[in-house]
């Protein structure tokens, strides 16, 4: 396994992160990294729990395996629900294989840069599915039937916040490479491709990203310098949004018709799912209703009969989805995980502070483009949360400078 960790880092983290554009790939590489690091357990427990780093990834893995365990006692679908807490569980032992792996500053550093070049080909993919009507991948423009199209690219529905989420690795790589105001224009083909997502929410999500990416940045280096770049990367931000709206009617114009499957059908009701969820939350807020038990609560009780809606569905909000299928005891995991990598964001070492910002953004809490409890979720969270332990245990603080000498205190 030395010889495994010896080999470039950045790019065995890249080409995970790129799996997610290939359909079911990233959860097989998971589900037999969870099956080396149960092998690994059953020889040597000790051995397998001494794993540096392995322990952080428990306690905030603690804060939804826990409510997922206990909400089963009043699953209302017990099989979808168990074998949702057998993944998360599956998470706990996948990342003994990735915490071999050693990262330095350097390598985080390409790391980051290899993200962006990833992201920038989804952007493309995005562009290629507006102006041809298919992706790389053959996934077909969406038009709902409010005649809003939705670009999807190959990640499909969770195309927006995938590019919102991992949008700060992109915006630190660009700053890397020239702080200069010119160069903040390459961030707006991906602000444009998340308003092209056509999900609200995810424009939302991507100005929290660029706010806490503000906030990291100013904390750390607060110069001139930084105050443009940063003023710069708003005005892209609102040139892409204003875009969007000028160019909405024509995107819906330029769709050849595609039908809108149940899953997209969802955005054009979803203050009726929200306000379903929460109903149910209050009738079940002790242990909730299992977790991806709302669909199938939904459909027992037909509280909504105007939509056709099936035990996949979910209340698309995670808080809401949080709260109705895990009760009160989730809510709170999911307010210790936010006050757990929360103070992460103060962290001094800029590349631990900027993953533990992805980390919280893949948990956003009004994300509403694919369910929480979901296999493309899970996978981002896991492979985001892997690498801030990685990055935080690897990675030693800079050495402070003497103000008189300039070279490293003693």
């Amino acid at each position: 396994m030395q010889r495994f960790s010896d080999l470039s880092p950045s790019i065995i983290w890249v080409f995970l992160f790129f799996t997610l554009s290939l359909s079911s790939a990233t959860r097989q590489i998971i589900w037999l990294m969870s099956l080396a690091g149960l092998v690994v357990f059953a020889r040597g427990p000790r051995d397998f729990l001494e794993t540096e780093g392995l322990r952080k990834f428990w306690i905030v893995l603690a804060c939804f395996l826990f409510p997922a365990l206990f909400s089963l006692f009043g699953a209302i679908n017990f099989e979808r629900s168990l074998s949702g807490a057998v993944r998360f569980l599956a998470y706990g032992f996948a990342v003994w294989a990735l915490l071999q792996i050693k990262l330095d500053r350097g390598e985080s550093h390409r790391l980051m840069s290899l993200i962006g070049a990833v992201m920038m080909l989804w952007v493309v993919d995005g562009l290629v599915q507006l102006l041809t009507g298919y992706s790389v991948f053959g996934n077909p423009l969406i038009e709902l039937d409010s005649g809003q199209a939705l670009v999807t690219g190959s990640l499909r529905m969770g195309y927006g916040s995938t590019l919102a989420i991992l949008s700060p690795f992109y915006l630190e790589a660009l700053r890397r490479t020239g702080s200069g105001v010119l160069n903040s224009v390459l961030a707006l083909p991906l602000f444009a491709a998340i308003v092209m997502s056509g999900n609200e929410a995810s424009m939302v999500h991507a100005l929290v990203a660029l706010a806490g990416y503000a906030f990291i940045l100013r904390r750390l280096e607060s110069d001139v310098a930084v105050t443009s770049w940063l003023l710069s990367l708003l005005f892209s931000f609102s040139l892409a949004v204003l875009m969007g709206v000028m160019l909405s009617d024509t995107f819906s114009q330029s769709v050849a018709g595609q039908a809108a499957s149940d899953a997209y059908k969802a955005f054009d009701y979803l203050p009726v799912i929200w306000e379903s969820a929460w109903v149910g939350f209050t009738e079940h807020w002790i242990n909730g209703v299992g977790i991806r038990g709302w669909g199938s609560m939904v459909v027992s009780m037909e509280s909504i009969e105007m939509l056709p809606v099936s035990e996949r569905w979910h209340p698309h909000m995670y808080a809401l989805e949080v709260a109705v299928d895990t009760g009160l005891p989730g809510l709170i995991g999911y307010g210790l995980f936010f006050l757990f990598l929360g103070r992460r964001l103060f962290d001094a070492r800029p590349e631990v502070a900027l993953t533990s910002l992805v980390v919280i953004l893949a948990l956003f809490p009004l994300n509403s483009s694919v369910s929480f409890y979901s296999y493309f979720n899970g996978n981002i969270l896991f492979l985001t949360l892997a690498l801030l332990i990685a990055l935080d245990r690897d990675i030693k603080p800079l050495p402070e400078l003497d103000p008189v000498t300039g070279s490293p205190s003693q």
